[in-house]
């Protein structure tokens, strides 16, 4: 019986699965809803699954066909509709050399929830679900990472969300960086549309970097300006040059 479940579930395509997930799998083959705990309990023992997070378990690495499970993996079945965001997709993208234990994920936002993270600890690696309205999770696309599809922010949203998070992108500077490194890759008119969807704050920061990169581009974001200087790195002192030109305390 045990066997048998086991063969259904790798058959199916299963390399994570959840409790209901398992008694779906009982019910095709006959077994009662009520087997699924001791079958679960003989699979770890035998080392064929092993416990994930709470109510989902993961395949072994040696049962699996493919690849071992990666870490991008788990982070699509911790949040239904999320994408992998921030430092996890500038490194990605190949926007940072820093490995990273941590991955950022946006996640939906839940009605009733009122955190605006989430953390979890699986399997040595740190997971952040950064909560954001279902309407701000644009410029994302699937792309494929070891044996499955996940959701990851493209390049320009990526860069986008240096600007809005540095926090959770490893610092200004580590996003400053990033803007060199892909300056050659870059779709100037999606970056520029993308800027205009987030705060005047940000469009003026892109305004600056871009000019800092000789982009003659950062006219379309001139318009940005307010009558306030705002910090050009959120996370740092209000203390530096003033930037006339796009209204930025130059603080880094």
């Amino acid at each position: 019986m045990v066997l048998e479940f086991l063969g259904q579930l790798t058959q199916s395509g299963y390399r994570i699965f959840s409790v209901e997930d398992a008694r779906k799998i009982a019910h095709t083959l006959g077994m009662k809803d009520t087997s699924t705990p001791y079958i679960l309990k003989v699979l770890m023992a035998k080392k064929a699954v092993r416990p994930l997070f709470k109510g989902n378990y993961a395949v072994e690495d040696n049962i699996l066909s493919g690849a071992p499970l990666h870490k991008f993996e788990i982070a699509m079945h911790l949040t239904k509709g999320g994408a992998v965001c921030c430092w996890s997709a500038m490194a990605y993208h190949e926007l940072t050399d820093q490995i990273l234990s941590t991955v950022y994920v946006y996640s939906p936002q839940a009605k009733g929830k009122t955190r605006s993270v989430y953390q979890y600890k699986i399997e040595g690696y740190d997971f952040f679900l950064i909560q954001t309205a279902r309407e701000n999770l644009w410029g994302i696309e699937r792309r494929s990472v070891g044996e499955t599809k996940v959701r990851i922010t493209d390049l320009e949203r990526t860069l986008i969300d240096g600007l809005i998070r540095p926090q959770y992108c490893g610092g200004f500077r580590e996003v400053l960086s990033a803007f060199d490194i892909a300056k050659d890759r870059l779709q100037l008119e999606k970056l520029i549309d993308y800027g205009k969807k987030a705060p005047h704050v940000v469009q003026k920061r892109l305004g600056w970097i871009l000019e800092q990169l000789s982009i003659p581009s950062s006219r379309a974001l001139e318009n940005s300006h307010t009558n306030y200087y705002d910090k050009l790195d959120p996370a740092a002192p209000r203390r530096g040059k003033y930037n006339k030109k796009w209204m930025l305390m130059e603080n880094f």
